[in-house]
């Protein structure tokens, strides 16, 4: 018996041994568990950056000069300011947002962007990283210097709670709302840095994107100040402030998300897939988006909460009409191979894979979607106020968008085939643009140009659809738009079939190399 027992245990302390043996060599290989190589990078030359630590000393510096000009100024007063903690939050909410939104973005903006020169083959180009690890790497190093900065000022915000003014509550939720934003804005900072441009365009979209961090600084202000008056604490209770805070993360977390994918599709390689995740990503936050836009207006019985989902899908779309009309014809090797084989499957990928022509009905699809049901949920509550006229700009401005489109197609693989891709959304753009511009122009030099030629009927310029007022007028560029978009579609037919016919998977099956039998030496 003490034999049985004797050889049970060791079987099972063998066994252990193997299953233990086991989980350590899985761990041992899981390299997931390593810290990000960018995260390191980047803060260890944040670190011996003299920017970053002078930016954060005299950060400290202001809030110690201002936390004591508040404190000695009350000294002289007889009577007890019982708001000195509030004061004395705003102030440093103001100086914390300042720097964060300021300092932070520009810092990591600038580190991409110097890494993106052609001129310097650096760690985007050398290293073997995926894309996305390193995009991930960037905007953790952001954060991470916004976190610096936020506990740089916690101590002083933590103590404006003890002179009364300000509760706990308030100051954790204002921090919260502070640091998403800031998030939100380096991985802006990101996507901007990534564009292929040159040196000097970059250095000037470096001064827009400080007047842009202005023009976000004071709406930022401005809600904090309404939290502070309103009073986070006594909200907590409502569900509607929840309701409304998760609506605000929720779309402050697609925001942020959205520039990620795009900055991952701007680095990575020529062959790789890059519209599969871009298009993937803005299909989910269209079908979330319209889920949470139907949920506010169930719940509060207002159908044109909708329109908030419709115009920004809108406006999404247009730029992805613009790049989707820049992608090449021609797929890579490295695409074709992940073509699935079968029927169904190839024709989602056909869509969502990289090419002009998935790229239009995905586009479309979207567009005539959100379109229809808009307009059901319009109609389902007759007590919501409903525009024609919005639905009529909504089809012409969409119709005459793919007509601009597939007519920068037709150009370009018409008569500048040898020009790189990205010259069709060029053409596209100049196509809008002149035909808004050429006809006052012509009527300048007639000396017939007036605000009520400007403001009239004209045929193929899609900005006169806005300032139209007349049913009638509005009607014939819907008919225009159509026929234009019609005759366009038919011409570009053969060239859809010819894409669609030209998407197939790989042949793998490919013959053995032939070796040459070599004579033996003489």
């Amino acid at each position: 018996m003490f034999d049985v027992q004797c050889s049970m245990f060791n079987s099972f302390s063998i066994a252990m041994t193997a299953t233990f043996s086991k989980l350590k060599t899985h761990f041992t290989n899981w390299r997931e568990w390593e810290l990000n190589p960018i995260v390191i990078k980047e803060l260890r030359q944040a670190v011996r950056s003299w920017a970053v630590t002078g930016m954060l000393l005299l950060f400290l510096t202001v809030l110690f000069i201002t936390s004591l000009t508040f404190l000695v100024t009350q000294s002289f007063q007889v009577e007890a300011n019982l708001q000195l903690g509030g004061a004395m939050f705003s102030a440093f909410m103001v100086i914390l947002a300042g720097a964060s939104v300021f300092f932070i973005p520009l810092y990591v903006g600038v580190r991409v962007a110097a890494e993106r020169q052609e001129n310097n083959p650096d760690l985007l180009y050398v290293s073997t990283l995926s894309p996305a690890c390193i995009i991930r790497g960037k905007f953790l190093c952001g954060a991470y210097m916004a976190l610096l900065f936020f506990s740089a000022c916690m101590p002083f915000m933590a103590f404006t709670n003890l002179l009364r003014g300000v509760d706990l509550p308030t100051v954790f939720f204002i921090l919260f709302y502070l640091f998403l934003v800031v998030c939100a804005a380096n991985m802006i900072a990101i996507f901007f840095a990534c564009l292929p441009m040159s040196r000097p365009f970059k250095i000037l979209l470096v001064i827009y994107g400080l007047f842009q961090s202005f023009a976000l600084l004071v709406p930022l202000v401005r809600v904090s100040f309404q939290l502070m008056s309103s009073g986070v604490g006594a909200m907590m209770s409502g569900r509607n402030f929840w309701v409304g805070t998760l609506t605000f993360v929720g779309i402050g977390m697609a925001i942020t998300g959205l520039f990620f994918v795009l900055s991952v599709a701007l680095i990575s390689p020529p062959s790789a897939n890059r519209a599969l995740p871009v298009r993937i990503y803005l299909t989910a936050i269209w079908l979330l988006g319209g889920l949470l836009s139907f949920s506010w207006v169930v719940q509060t019985g207002m159908a044109p909460w909708m329109l908030a989902w419709t115009y920004p899908t809108f406006a999404l779309m247009m730029f992805a009409l613009l790049v989707t009309v820049s992608n090449s014809d021609q797929i890579s090797l490295r695409v074709r191979r992940t073509i699935p084989k079968s029927g169904l499957k190839r024709a989602l990928a056909f869509v969502l894979f990289n090419g002009a022509a998935g790229g239009l009905v995905w586009v479309a699809t979207i567009l005539v979607a959100t379109f229809f049901l808009t307009w059901q949920i319009l109609l389902a509550f007759p007590k919501s106020m409903i525009d024609s006229s919005a639905s009529n700009w909504f089809v012409t401005t969409t119709a005459y968008a793919f007509a601009y489109a597939l007519t920068a197609l037709f150009i370009h693989r018409k008569f500048l085939s040898k020009r790189p891709p990205k010259l069709a959304g060029v053409i596209a753009v100049l196509l809008a643009g002149a035909w808004a511009i050429v006809p006052s122009i012509v009527l300048f030099f007639l000396n017939q140009l007036s605000w009520k030629s400007v403001e009239g009927l004209q045929l193929g310029n899609v900005f006169n659809v806005f300032s139209l007022r007349d049913d009638d007028q509005r009607l014939y560029h819907l008919y225009f738009a159509f026929g234009w978009l019609l005759l366009m579609i038919l011409i570009n037919a053969k060239w859809f079939v010819r894409q669609v016919k030209n998407f197939q998977p790989l042949n793998r099956t490919q013959s053995p190399p032939v070796i040459n039998e070599i004579s033996p030496a003489a």
